[in-house]
């Protein structure tokens, strides 16, 4: 009892920062706009009024800092009585150069992008409206370095292709993982592009924060919170694809569509605030068997409880149905399939629940509670052969946020999964996950900022033993001036085999895969260093990276019986280096980005290039605002041609099964009217170019698309 009075006075003598973020030159509010004090846990993000509040501040003096990308960063001094109340006018001014990006994924905590000790990108809400990606899979290729393969994505040639089965590229969604249990599949359909405030890419290992699948990098997608008030959005598009200009390619009399529609409305009720949100998507697709029919509903609630405390929970809900396109029928027909698989098709349903309890509970400590309730199912028929698989998985987690220093701040968590599997393609089993995580960032001498961190996990699947892993990492960033930091890490990260490459025992057309139980996890030890430099109109990121793979889980055709099995068979060396620079001409209001990432995929077991990676990508991206109103932009992606493949290689004498780089130049226009009205039209491969993406598939013909979106 005593203790709870005392609790009680210590909440009373606390004050609270109010304000409104505006721009100078329009007194446009600045929604997302970012306010952290200093030296504390504590922050909060304006809404779409520009509005934000900082509760439960105990008495002090603190420094403010507002940041917003395109907007100069400023900082307030800030004198705190006990209970009382700042209330902030804040005007930021635009400016050419871009302030420093707040992100979440490098440390489990917010904190300065430029800070981070690996390479982490960002991909704003500003850019996929502006590009208008059917799926978040579809912007993540913009982005140089970051490859996509049916689904799978791969970092830096951390993956090659394996038809679905398992990934080295971790997915989440506000931090809870977006990917299946039984055989890894990424669902990229799991949040509409619209709910997204922006995605974050780290390139490089993950698991000493995220523990298997982060060997490659992670994905962390950020939805939009509530604001206060109500809104609505509702949403149409569609789309035609260009059919080839040869005949014999043509696959379809018809017109080649794609056409999608969303309505969302949110409100809230005092504390309380509620959203809904239904959609669909759907098209013939560019090939044979392309087809696509999804729906996808959302809701979410967020629940403030007294001050710095909040509840936060999201249910999706995604059934899609779509064909199977394995190969093409012929060289001659590239965009047919084979007569026998022509109904092929495969049914899914995704469900995610997630709950998230955040309290802060001085400036000094935080926490945070978590579950996650993950169920996928699939039913498929594939050339006469059905098959299912359902899914689910728990995950509970506890994570503490401590600040023992100014600049000393220590993050540590418990993280649970549960895992079971039901199905007739590689039988019923269950899984079992357990991991603990530790992390310490200290500044020293004010410039040299080190973390150390490490995370143990333990693995096992049904009955079998357990599998421990502990993967530590070091990183250091070191502030050479104001605006040139240079940043190294070292770390080990690990890959546990998904269900499908260990249990598979199915065959769709010419595969026939055959399970391998007796699979090892795959381990990497990775390293960076990397240089940052920004000055008022131009922005440099440069990063050298290695890594060393053992024990490669890798589809192997098996010469004895012609049958594909996933197999420990590689020792492999992944090294390379990447630039990006992008830059703000003021004068044209213009802004671009130019990425070069290079790599040497080397399998060390066969002394030979690794299968489906690209040694060379490109990216060139241009924007220019016409009008306060308009802006219209282009983007060039090249990668140089896949060196090695598994199943076809290239004939030299008829030029069967040719591979060819891949050169794409799309083209977006945005006209925006008063904030509720939004029209994007882009074209996709303005230039008709055909490539394959792996053997025997082509890749998309050019795609004209128009979308408005009003909101009120």
């Amino acid at each position: 009892m005593l203790f709870l009075s005392f609790s009680l006075l210590l909440a009373a003598e606390n004050g609270r920062i109010n304000g409104t973020v505006r721009s100078v030159s329009t007194a446009e509010a600045l929604p997302g706009t970012n306010i952290l004090l200093k030296g504390t846990l504590m922050g909060a993000a304006s809404d779409l009024g520009g509005e934000f509040r900082i509760l439960n501040v105990p008495p002090g003096d603190y420094t403010l800092e507002v940041l917003n990308i395109g907007y100069q960063s400023i900082e307030r001094q800030i004198h705190l009585r006990p209970d009382s109340v700042v209330t902030l006018d804040i005007r930021l001014e635009p400016k050419a150069l871009r302030s420093p990006e707040i992100v979440v994924t490098g440390a489990r905590r917010t904190m300065r992008k430029i800070d981070s000790p690996v390479t982490i990108v960002t991909i704003s809400a500003e850019d996929l409206a502006f590009r208008n990606p059917a799926t978040v899979e579809d912007i993540l290729p913009y982005e140089s370095g970051v490859q996509m393969l049916d689904g799978q994505v791969s970092m830096r040639g951390s993956s090659g292709y394996a038809r679905g089965a398992g990934s080295r590229v971790v997915v989440l969604v506000d931090g809870f993982p977006a990917m299946s249990f039984d055989n890894g599949t990424i669902y990229w359909d799991a949040v509409p592009a619209q709910n997204i405030e922006r995605i974050e890419i780290l390139k490089g290992p993950g698991s000493a924060l995220y523990g298997s699948s982060a060997m490659g990098g992670v994905i962390n997608i950020i939805t939009k919170t509530l604001n206060p008030g109500k809104q609505t959005n509702v949403s149409f598009g569609g789309g035609i694809y260009r059919k080839p200009t040869e005949e014999l390619r043509v696959w379809s009399d018809r017109p080649m569509l794609m056409e999608e529609w969303r309505a969302a409305h949110s409100r809230s009720f005092g504390d309380l605030g509620v959203a809904l949100a239904v959609g669909r998507h759907s098209s013939t697709g560019y090939h044979e068997n392309g087809w696509y029919d999804r729906g996808i509903f959302n809701t979410e609630f967020d629940y403030a409880i007294g001050q710095n405390r909040l509840i936060r929970s999201r249910v999706y809900l995604i059934l899609d149905k779509h064909g199977s396109f394995t190969e093409w029928k012929s060289p001659f027909q590239p965009f047919h399939t084979p007569p026998n698989t022509i109904d092929d098709e495969i049914t899914t349903h995704k469900l995610q629940w997630s709950t998230q309890y955040s309290r802060i509970c001085s400036p000094a400590q935080s926490r945070l509670m978590r579950l996650n309730v993950f169920d996928t199912r699939f039913d498929s028929d594939l050339y006469n052969n059905t098959t299912y698989s359902q899914s689910r998985t728990v995950n509970p987690e506890f994570q503490i946020n401590l600040r023992p220093g100014r600049r000393h701040y220590i993050s540590s968590g418990l993280d649970l999964k549960l895992h079971r599997v039901n199905a007739d393609i590689w039988g019923n089993h269950k899984g079992l996950e357990a991991a603990a995580y530790f992390q310490d960032e200290v500044t020293l001498a004010g410039f040299l900022n080190v973390t150390l961190g490490a995370r143990w996990d333990l693995n096992r699947v049904d009955d079998n033993a357990c599998k421990y892993q502990l993967n530590p990492k070091i990183g250091t960033t070191l502030d050479i001036t104001k605006h040139l930091v240079l940043r190294s890490s070292l770390g080990r990260a690990y890959r546990s085999p998904s269900m499908a490459e260990m249990f598979i025992d199915a065959g769709q057309y010419i595969f026939v895969v055959k399970p391998n139980p007796d699979l090892q996890p795959e381990t990497s030890l990775a390293a960076e260093i990397g240089l940052y430099w920004q000055s008022r109109i131009f922005n440099l990121d440069m990063a050298l990276f290695s890594s060393n793979y053992r024990d490669l889980i890798e589809p192997i055709l098996d010469p004895l019986d012609q049958e594909i099995q996933f197999r420990n068979v590689t020792e492999a060396r992944i090294q390379g280096f990447e630039v990006t620079a992008d830059w703000y001409w003021q004068l044209i209001s213009a802004t671009g980005k130019i990425s070069y990432t290079y790599i040497d995929p080397r399998d060390l077991t066969a002394d030979d290039v690794l299968a489906y990676r690209h040694r060379h990508s490109l990216v060139i991206s241009e924007q220019l605002a016409l009008s306060r109103n308009m802006i219209v932009g282009l983007d060039y992606r090249y990668l140089s041609r896949m060196e090695k493949v598994q199943l076809y290689n290239e004939n030299p004498l008829t030029g069967a099964d040719q591979r060819v780089p891949v050169k794409l130049l799309s083209g977006f226009f945005q006209y925006s009217l008063d904030n509720s009205l939004t029209l994007n039209l882009s074209v996709e491969n303005m230039l008709q170019y055909y490539y394959v993406v792996f053997e025997r598939n082509m890749g998309p013909v050019r795609l004209l698309k128009l979308r408005v979106e009003y909101r009120f």
